[in-house]
Order: C-alpha cells, then sequence, then structure tokens
C-alpha cells in the first residue's frame, strides 16, 4: 500500500530519484566503515553515545562529497547549495529538493557543535529559497550564527540546504545474505532526526532509525531461505529490507502511517521494494494469513496509558505487557508448519506473575525466551523517559516519573524484563509439554547435584554455546520433533560467534525439541562430539595434587562456565563421535570404581544441559 499523507509534509522522491541518490551514497562511500574513517573513531564512538559534537567539529570546513553528505543527513549541518549540487550532481540535487527531502534556508553558517533552533520550512516544492513558510508540523533547524570569534567566521553564508529526514549507513550482520549485487554489505535507513542532533523532545509519531534493539534483532533472526515473510512493526523498515533477502515475499505492516512511508522509501533507496507489501494496521489486523518466518521489534514499552506525548514507535497503547502477551497468544496462529517467529519485548514481574513462556498455550509451537536483562521500576522509568529526549531535573521529568511509577504500583510490578523471543510452529503432533517446562522433564537433573550446569549461580538447564552440530531439516533450516518451553536469563557478554549469534539460537533450539522428544535410552545410544571452542580449567590449592574445582569453558555461543568433575571431564575429553555416552560410562565407571548405571544416569542428565549450549552435540 502507499501510506496516505501523515500530518507532517513527507517527501515525494520517486524511485529513479532514490536510485540515483544510492549510487551516489556508494560512489562517496557512505558507509559505517566509510564514515568511522572520515571523523574518525572517537567522534564515531560519541555518536554512538548519542553525541554529535565532535563529529561535527572534525567535519568543520570540509568539502568533498563524503563530508557533505554526512552533515547533510547524518549530522543535520546545513551545507552550501554548491557543494550538495557538487556532492549529487544538479539534477539530482534539485530533484531531491522538490521532492521535499532537502530544503533550502537561508542565512549565517550555524557552528558545528552547536544545537539548531528549530523554524518552519518551505512547503516541498515551493519555488526558491524565499518561498513563503507553510504553517504545518514540518519543522528544520534555522542557520545561526557562529559563535566564534568574529574573525573566524564570515558575515554571510550562501543559500544552504537541509535534509527533512536523517539517512544513515548499516553494515549487514553476519548471516544475512550478502553478494547478490555489488556493495549490498551496506544498506541505508531512512528515519527522522532525533535526540542526537536535537534537544527537543521528538514528536508523537517520531519514526525511530536503526537503535539498538532494532540491531539486536537483526542479529538474532533466522536466516534460512523461506518463501513467505513478516515485519510486524516495520518502523524504518530495517527487518523488512533484510528479510528480502532470502524470503520470496515478505509484508511490512505498521501503525504508523509515517513510518510505513519512509519504510517504502527506504525499501526504494536499496532496491528491493517489489519484494516487499506494506500494509496499514496494528499487530496482526492487516494480516489474516500464515507466514514462514514472523520478525517483530514490536512498541513494547510499558508506558502510563491515557497521557499526552505518548510515541507511536515504542508505546504499543496496551496496560502494562499487554503487547507482549498479545503477540505470544496471537504468534502461533499466523505460523505456517515449521515456520519461526522472533521478536523482543519487556515484560512485567510481580507477586503472581510467571516467565513469557507460560503465555503460550498452543501446544505445537516451541518457545525458548533469553532474558537479557531485568530493571526495577525507577530504572526502567528513567530509561524510557530520557529516550523519550525529556531533560532531567524538568518539571515534565519529574510528571512522568511520577506517572510511570504510579502505574507500575498499580499492578504490583516490582521489575521488568527484556529479553529475545523465539518461537517454532512444529509440523507434526506435539508431545506433551508438562515434560519440557523450564527445570523439569528434559531439563530435569541438570543442576548442581549431578556435577555441571551454568556456574555462578545461573538456573539449571539455561546454558548454552556453540553453533557446531546443528539439528533439522536436510536443507540446514531449524525444525524439530517436540514442542518445549524453556526461559533463561543471560547478563553477561555473548561469545565470539563466527558464523552469528542467530545461527547459534537456531541450533540450540533445534537441540532443546530435539532433547524433549529423546529419552535416555536414546541418550545412551548416541554418540556425541565436543566443540572445538571448549577448554577445561582446573583449580588447585597450593601444595595440593587433586583440584578443588573443575570448570569447563567455551568461547562460543553465551560462554558459558560449567562445574565439571573426573566423570564428565573424561567423557568430553573421549568424546569425538567414536563412542556412544553409553560405552563410555560403562568404561569410565570401572576406572572410577563406581556402579554404571549411576553414572550412566549422571552423564545422561549432564548431557541434557551441555547439547542445547553446544558443549557437545549429537554426531550425526
Amino acid at each position: 500500500m502507499t501510506p496516505s499523507p501523515a500530518s507532517a509534509p513527507l517527501p515525494q522522491p520517486d524511485v529513479a530519484c532514490l536510485r540515483a541518490l544510492a549510487e551516489r551514497l556508494r560512489a562517496a562511500q557512505f558507509t559505517p566503515a566509510g564514515l568511522r574513517a572520515l571523523w574518525g573513531v572517537d567522534a564515531d564512538a560519541a555518536l554512538q553515545r548519542n553525541n554529535a559534537t565532535p563529529a561535527r567539529l572534525r567535519l568543520r570546513g570540509r568539502s568533498e562529497p563524503q563530508a557533505v553528505l554526512a552533515g547533510l543527513f547524518v549530522l543535520r549541518v546545513p551545507q552550501p547549495v554548491t557543494a550538495v549540487r557538487a556532492a549529487l550532481g544538479e539534477e539530482l540535487c534539485d530533484a531531491l529538493t522538490e521532492s521535499g527531502l532537502l530544503v533550502q534556508i537561508a542565512g549565517t553558517a550555524p557552528a558545528l557543535g552547536a544545537g539548531l533552533p528549530l523554524v518552519r520550512a518551505a512547503a516541498p516544492g515551493a519555488a526558491g529559497a524565499g518561498a513563503a513558510a507553510r504553517s504545518d508540523s514540518s519543522s528544520v533547524p534555522a542557520a545561526q550564527d557562529d559563535p566564534a570569534p568574529s574573525a573566524a567566521r564570515p558575515a554571510a553564508s550562501p543559500p544552504r540546504l537541509m535534509s527533512r529526514l536523517a539517512l544513515t549507513p548499516y553494515a549487514v550482520p553476519t548471516g544475512v545474505p550478502r553478494g547478490q549485487c555489488p556493495g549490498d554489505e551496506t544498506v541505508w535507513l531512512f528515519s527522522d532526526h532525533g535526540t542526537l542532533t536535537q534537544s527537543e523532545p521528538v514528536s508523537d509519531d517520531f519514526v525511530l532509525g536503526l537503535g539498538g534493539a532494532g540491531r539486536t534483532l537483526a542479529e538474532i533472526t533466522p536466516r534460512h531461505r523461506v518463501h513467505s515473510a513478516l515485519d510486524l512493526g516495520t518502523g524504518c523498515g530495517i527487518q523488512a529490507i533484510l528479510l528480502a533477502r532470502h524470503a520470496d515475499r515478505v509484508v511490512a505492516t505498521d501503525f504508523s502511517i509515517r513510518a510505513l512511508h519512509l519504510a517504502a522509501l527506504t525499501a526504494q533507496l536499496n532496491g528491493v521494494e517489489e519484494s516487499i507489501e506494506f500494509r496499514l494496521g496494528s499487530l496482526f489486523d492487516p494480516v489474516p494469513e500464515s507466514f514462514d518466518l514472523i520478525v517483530s521489534n514490536p512498541p513494547f514499552v510499558i508506558t502510563p496509558q491515557g497521557r499526552d506525548g505518548q510515541l507511536e514507535y515504542r508505546d504499543g497503547g496496551m496496560e502494562g505487557d499487554g503487547i507482549m502477551r498479545t503477540l505470544l497468544a496471537q504468534t502461533p496462529g499466523h505460523l505456517r508448519p515449521d515456520g519461526h517467529a522472533v521478536f523482543l519485548g519487556n515484560w512485567e514481574y510481580g507477586p503472581d506473575t510467571v516467565d513469557p513462556t507460560g503465555r503460550v498455550g498452543d501446544a505445537q509451537t516451541s518457545i525458548m525466551v533469553i532474558e537479557r536483562e531485568r530493571l526495577d521500576p525507577v530504572a526502567y522509568a528513567e530509561t524510557w523517559i530520557r529516550d523519550g529526549g525529556v531533560a532531567r531535573a524538568t518539571q515534565r521529568w519529574a510528571a512522568d516519573t511520577e506517572a510511570w511509577l504510579a502505574d507500575f504500583a498499580s499492578r504490583s510490578v516490582d521489575r521488568i524484563g527484556f529479553g529475545w523471543v523465539r518461537m517454532h510452529r512444529l509440523t507434526g503432533e506435539a508431545s506433551e509439554l508438562g515434560a519440557t517446562a523450564p527445570g523439569a522433564g528434559a531439563e530435569a537433573g541438570a543442576g548442581a547435584d549431578s556435577g555441571t550446569g551454568p556456574a555462578a549461580g545461573s538456573r539449571p538447564g539455561s546454558a548454552t554455546g556453540s553453533e557446531a552440530g546443528t539439528a533439522g531439516n536436510d536443507d540446514g533450516n531449524p525444525g524439530s520433533d517436540a514442542a518445549v518451553r524453556h526461559f533463561e536469563e543471560l547478563d553477561q557478554p555473548l561469545g565470539a560467534n563466527a558464523a552469528g549469534i542467530a545461527a547459534h539460537l537456531d541450533t540450540r533450539l533445534a537441540m532443546l525439541e530435539w532433547l524433549a522428544a529423546a529419552d535416555d535410552a536414546e541418550l545412551a545410544e548416541t554418540a556425541f562430539v565436543r566443540s572445538g571452542d571448549v577448554t577445561e580449567h582446573r583449580h588447585f590449592m597450593p601444595g595440593q595434587e587433586a583440584p578443588t574445582m573443575i570448570t569447563i569453558e567455551q568461547g562460543t555461543g553465551f560462554a558459558r562456565t560449567f562445574s565439571s568433575d573426573a566423570a564428565l571431564s573424561g567423557f568430553l575429553g573421549v568424546a569425538d563421535g567414536s563412542l556412544t555416552l553409553g560405552a563410555v560410562a560403562a568404561a569410565l565407571s570401572g576406572l572410577l570404581e563406581v556402579e554404571e548405571s549411576a553414572l550412566r544416569a549422571q552423564l545422561i542428565a549432564q548431557v541434557r544441559t551441555l547439547v542445547p549450549a553446544g558443549v557437545v552435540y549429537p554426531q550425526v
């Protein structure tokens, strides 16, 4: 669909214009690496902290195309018309101005490190720099006097151009298909200019660019080839753009008309508009069909309802964590057999709440939740009030804080979790779910008493690791036999995953499903292979021959550390795929002088933790 005009004027460049812009961006090395080299690693790191001043200072006085385009689209610094024409070409520059993407202003040059006050922009297509301002909600920064000493600044500047939208490059993450055309290791994204370049709170229909959550979702999304994919709540369009590389058909939805329009521009700029259909609507309302892959970075932020200033890109319009409850309940009904879903979200904890895995009622859908953070209500409120551009110690900050805390208190919420959700719709009959609930069944017995399990207080059965040993369909897609419910907390850095964290998650979920369907006899008859990233550490007291502690550490996956013992270390030492677990248990029982059946049961329990962790995997 083509979104109807939103409250603020929306640029209307045509496809040919955007194709020409892409060529200019590529020629100017308008890429993350190119811009990092342009303004330096320190300034680039400052940009990640939402501080544009160092980068602006580094570009002061520079007029090469790369610097001009970076100032225009990323740093929101007015650029001389002559410089923009040189960077883009006169024809393209004029076309982008006529379309409303570029806006001509007059005045003296602004200080590159200074804030830019807002003035009304000339309407798109208005003739000349002196066209009358129109009464609408579109604003661009005005040029202002440079506060540098008068001898160091010109008395006036020639006419300048500003970009109505931000345009930023993004390096395609590991695992996403690339090499389909020259330069496709980078995508470009349209969004609104935000708090990086303005001090005022953002508008209600603000369209966020690629933030930390969007990057995370792109990195944890399965990348096997699929026929159909859904990007639920597309925002600036980044997930849909990436999905178009491995899906025959992509549907992208959003409740925001402005977001859909910017996402459509982004698709055209990146040459994938023919693969993506844009639909307006909330959650699953505009998509009655089912999909092979569903991806969503929903507006999951938990905010007090009924207040002004809610932001479409993050506030879901439901009480509490209602948006996540709705997604968890409705997603299975929109997955095709063997379909997968991945999304991010927040969930509340209180006296009577359970983790998100308990909110999926469909017995044919597995769910794996990795909780990355848990905040108290005060810290949570601070995070998202600041995200909206509200300054501390202001009246609005105090009012918003009071409203947020009162809202959480009304539901007795004492913590808010954030994390990753992966779901898988099974192809056949599901197993009983009670056997694979967290801490039971397939994961039972994998705690401290059995001699293994995550160290440092992690919950039993909640470790993971290397992407070696994929299980699934013959084509390598994720897939398995039994539905599982798995939840774990992960508050540490990830390991070094050369194939990307998504590949590890694919394997981990498949292994959890295999373990849920495998009884102890099957595990005893299975040969296992140790992952190449696993190391063993033995800790000794000075002068003692026997170790006081043995740990197993992995370098990939979630980089977990596990407690070990003589039997487990012996098993791992010979885990090269040549001997079954039962055969190893028989041999070790003689060496260690222990009862064989007890040792076999111990190793089976430990393997149920170490297999999804990627420490060992079944020989196939």
